[in-house]
Order: structure tokens, then sequence, then C-alpha cells
């Protein structure tokens, strides 16, 4: 496979389908696969009545800690699968545009990026304050959106009775395989975020990584053929 491209200004198609494909629809499937695979393991054979609030089987809860794991983890993973991924070739990297709002510049940090570090614990640190905050927003942003959400539609579910077990737990949501149908569905849609991620990875890697373009591999072809 081709090495890497120079950074581009503006989407392709190839990117859209790159995002579309590999960073949403791939990631809405791989996050709803692991959480549910997660919940069946959790929820199965519990012997504690799975409800909405009360603990220790708490979907509330649940919810609230799926949004911290998997943005931490996407934050994260994901922008090392872009950088590899620009390392083949498979798309090009973008440079920033130009009408970027505020909000797109903070995530991608250019102003704060640091190129070397004297120590492990110098970059450690870096690394801490440049992409803490980051995950952090991205973790509340993700929050505010989905988790209150989700809250109403689990209420709206344990009014009706869906879920409930009346023989043995009485749990609000222990009727197999309701919770891991939640937990999965839930995954899957807070995989819709990865591609924002995927996004600021690519823009990142096109401003922080040199990648000599066509005009300047073939000028610097010539200089050497001038040489000789």
């Amino acid at each position: 496979m081709a090495g890497p491209k120079p950074a581009v200004d503006g989407m392709t198609t190839r990117h859209v389908l790159y995002l579309l494909f590999m960073h949403c629809i791939g990631a809405m499937i791989l996050d709803g696969g692991i959480n549910f695979g997660i919940a069946t393991a959790m929820y199965k054979n519990t012997k504690d009545p799975v409800n909405l609030w009360p603990l220790p089987n708490t979907l509330a809860g649940d919810a609230a800690v799926t949004i911290i794991i998997q943005q931490a983890l996407t934050w994260i993973l994901d922008r090392l699968a872009v950088k590899g991924d620009l390392k083949k070739g498979m798309v090009a990297p973008l440079r920033m545009p130009r009408n970027a709002n505020a909000v797109l510049r903070w995530f991608v940090g250019l102003d704060q990026v640091q190129s070397t570090h004297k120590s492990f614990g110098a970059r450690l640190t870096y690394y801490a304050r440049f992409h803490g905050p980051r995950m952090a927003a991205l973790i509340f942003a993700t929050f505010c959106i989905y988790w209150p959400i989700t809250i109403g539609i689990l209420s709206g579910v344990k009014i009706h009775g869906i879920g409930k077990d009346y023989s043995g737990l009485g749990g609000d949501f222990n009727l197999w395989p309701l919770p891991q149908i939640f937990k999965g569905v839930f995954g899957f849609a807070v995989g819709m975020t990865t591609p924002f991620v995927s996004y600021v990875a690519l823009i990142y890697q096109g401003e922080t990584t040199a990648v000599p373009d066509s005009s300047e591999i073939q000028s610097a072809a010539s200089d050497e053929e001038e040489q000789k």
C-alpha cells in the first residue's frame, strides 16, 4: 500500500466514506457488540435485581460509566487508528479549515503542541495536560446529550413494566435480554460520536506531521539531478 499522503484542504469523497464506514458505522457496530457482551456477563446470571436507579445493578449508573469508559477509549484508540491509517496511505490528512470555529480549534489543540520532551515524566505531564481536558470535554458533552435522553426512555419503559421480573428478583429490567439490548444499543448510539474524534485526528496529523507533496518531491529530484 502507498505511503503517507500530504495534507489537503477540505474533505474529499474518500474522507467522507472513510469516516462514514470505518469510523461511524464500523465503530457503532463494534461498540454495540462489546457492550452487549459486557452486559451479558454482568446481568444474565446475576442474583441481584436490575433496576433503573438502586445499586448494585443500576442501568442509570451503567449508562454513565459506559460514557466515561467508552469515550476515553475512543479518544485514545481512535486517534491511534487514524494515525496508523494515515501511515498506510488509506486517506490523506487534513489541514485546519480557514473558517474553523473555536471549539474545533481547541479540540485539535495546535497552539499547545510541543515536539520535544526531555524526560518520560515531562512527556507524561504533557500528554495528561493536552489530552486530559479534551477527553473530559468529550465525555461531558456526550453525557449531557445521551444520558438524560436515556433515562427518559428507561423511565417510560419502567412505567409500562417492560422487562420487569414478576417471578423472582423483582427488578425493573431483569427480563432477559432487555439489559443486554439496552447496553448494546446505548453503546451503538454513543459510537456515533467517533467520527468527530477521527476528524480531529485527521487535522491534528495534517498540521503536525510533515509529508512532502508531489511538487516538493519533484523539486528535490531535480536538484539532485542538477548536482550530479
